[in-house]
């Protein structure tokens, strides 16, 4: 999945630069006010605040291809709130943190409005993701740290860019990450860069 990522940055970079009457790429920092909620298999239900980077390169007004890195912040559960410290084991998930980081790739679409001034770009997009999700947990009060593995599917969102002036603009927006045996949605807010 990072080779395919790796890729098709190539490929925008390559697109951008022949891009016309729009910005060629744009970049920015979000926070990520995000809420993960785990069936009865991994039952974590909890919001965190993370943060996401990002990089786009646009084809055209109408389209852009975005490459994405996401950290969650951390989601906490108790699994076994009467059961003391000195007394947890792994399988008990006892103060369990769970986290996810990683990329994404999307395309995505937008919709100028505002008339002459371009006041506003509505967007839409569609992509996959490869995250990392870590697990920390609370073990006879030592605190251990590991790994539940990769999850790779697909993510979508949508949102709106109010232009500030032809170089920079602030972006809202709400994206959805299909995680196995968990659903994670994510509200997303800050500036972006146009070059």
């Amino acid at each position: 999945m990072k080779r395919i990522i790796l890729a098709a940055a190539l490929i925008l970079i390559a697109f951008a630069a022949n891009a016309e009457d729009h910005p060629k790429f744009r970049a920015g920092i979000l926070a990520n006010f995000s809420d993960y909620d785990g069936d009865s298999t991994f039952p974590v239900a909890d919001s965190s605040l993370g943060l996401q980077l990002y990089a786009q390169g646009q084809v055209s007004t109408h389209f852009a291809v975005e490459v994405s890195y996401f950290h969650s912040g951390g989601y906490e559960t108790d699994l076994q709130p009467n059961t003391q410290p000195a007394d947890c084991q792994v399988q008990d998930f006892c103060d369990t943190e769970l986290s996810l980081n990683g990329f994404s790739i999307s395309a995505v679409g937008y919709l100028p409005i505002g008339g002459d001034d371009n006041n506003i770009d509505l967007f839409g997009k569609i992509g996959a993701y490869d995250f990392d999700i870590d697990i920390y947990q609370t073990v006879s009060n030592s605190t251990l740290a590991g790994s539940l593995g990769h999850s790779t599917s697909f993510t979508a969102g949508i949102g709106a860019i109010f232009n500030l002036g032809e170089s920079y603009g602030v972006r809202v927006g709400a994206d959805y990450y299909d995680i196995e045996d968990a659903d994670l949605w994510s509200l997303t807010m800050g500036f972006e860069g146009h070059f």
